[in-house]
């Protein structure tokens, strides 16, 4: 048998085996390749990592239940190898032995006494490993957000190749940077407390780490989407609905049947786009108090220069540029005005996480105090 590699023929070894790597994240094979090769996926899972960084993170913060967690683990691999080695041997035995003598052969009676006993040993042993293991998990689960915390961290960070393909995070880099983070926390007795100064630590450690490595056009997007993460693992209080997520983000619009009744000063996509707005639960009755109750008032407040600072017409003024939802409207009416709009709004998340997560007051004192020009940046 040869092999063919180009014009060459080279002699086939039967040991020979050929390992392939790929840097994609999901790379696709023909039918025909798949069915003879073994596709092994390295890559990380977040939930993977999130058990990753609980190691480290108890490893550090309590290092003798670590300890006590990989020695019990180990324990119960050893107890699994004794059982199946005195299995092995007791089959061994029997299938050695004869028949006919079998009840007279004292070596293979003491061989099932010993079986028996060592096993009856083992069981207690794992029971009593059982309930240390569920004490063990009971004291490494207090640390849980934590390391969630760092897995929607690098997962999120890893996503920023899509916006420009040369930032790429490496796993042992963002372990490095979340080892940093631990060190620097300052003490606390509470444990509670304690998991939260080393939730807000890892988050500033790692937005630092990342933001001082993206241009200008990038950081708000990693804002961004770091705001919308923590805004759906529910981690900040704020009038936020998937589904506007969904709207801000496509900016659907509807076919407009009938023709425009404000033409004259609102453009026909931008009402395709109220159309559709007025499905959302909250917005049912703008499409209507726009063109009916106050159309000359919201005209108005299209013409301010900055619409994401003024108070909308009716009820709508109850969305003042703190709320989220008055970005929906800005998508549709005012679209020139979104990057603005959007970032204040996560400025406001920033400062309001800043000053409930403790360890950056003093920060928070330094960002209220900046130049306008380095707010934006912040």
């Amino acid at each position: 048998m040869f092999l063919k590699l180009g014009p060459d023929e080279i002699e086939y070894d039967a040991k020979f085996q050929l390992y392939l790597q790929s840097k994609l994240p999901n790379p696709h094979f023909r039918p025909e390749v798949s069915a003879q090769c073994t596709v092994v996926n390295f890559i990380v899972t977040p939930e993977g990592l999130e058990e990753q960084v609980l190691a480290m993170v108890v490893n550090c913060e309590k290092p003798q239940l670590e300890e006590e967690k990989q020695s019990l683990v180990r324990r119960q691999n050893e107890y699994k190898v004794v059982l199946s080695r005195l299995e092995d041997e007791l089959l061994s035995q029997l299938s050695a032995a004869d028949p006919t003598t079998i009840l007279d052969n004292l070596p293979l009676i003491e061989g099932l006494e010993k079986t028996k006993q060592t096993s009856r040993e083992i069981g207690v042993q794992v029971a009593e490993a059982q309930k240390t293991e569920v004490e063990i998990n009971h004291s490494r689960e207090l640390y849980r957000p934590v390391a969630a915390e760092g897995s929607m961290l690098f997962f999120l960070i890893n996503q920023l190749c899509v916006v420009q393909h040369m930032y790429q995070y490496s796993l042992d880099a963002f372990n490095t940077f979340l080892q940093k983070a631990i060190d620097r926390t300052q003490g606390a007795e509470d444990i509670h407390e304690r998991t939260e100064l080393l939730i807000a630590s890892a988050r500033l450690t790692v937005f630092r780490w990342v933001n001082r490595g993206l241009f200008e056009d990038h950081k708000l997007i990693f804002c961004t989407m770091l705001a919308f993460r923590l805004l759906t693992l529910r981690q900040l209080q704020e009038d936020f609905v998937p589904s506007h997520f969904s709207f801000l983000l496509r900016a659907p619009s509807v076919p407009i049947v009938n023709e425009n009744p404000l033409s004259d000063w609102l453009l026909d996509k931008s009402w395709a786009m109220v159309l559709k707005l007025v499905e959302l639960e909250g917005f049912e009755n703008f499409a209507q108090n726009m063109e009916r109750d106050a159309p000359n008032r919201f005209r108005d407040w299209m013409a301010e220069p900055a619409p994401e600072d003024a108070k909308l017409p009716l009820d709508w003024k109850t969305l003042d540029a703190k709320y989220f939802r008055l970005r929906l409207v800005i998508r549709c009416l005012r679209p020139d005005r979104m990057s603005i709009a959007l970032a204040k709004w996560v400025r406001r998340l920033c400062l309001s996480c800043l000053s409930t997560y403790g360890p950056s007051s003093y920060e928070l004192c330094n960002l209220q105090a900046e130049s306008p020009k380095r707010q934006r940046l912040h």
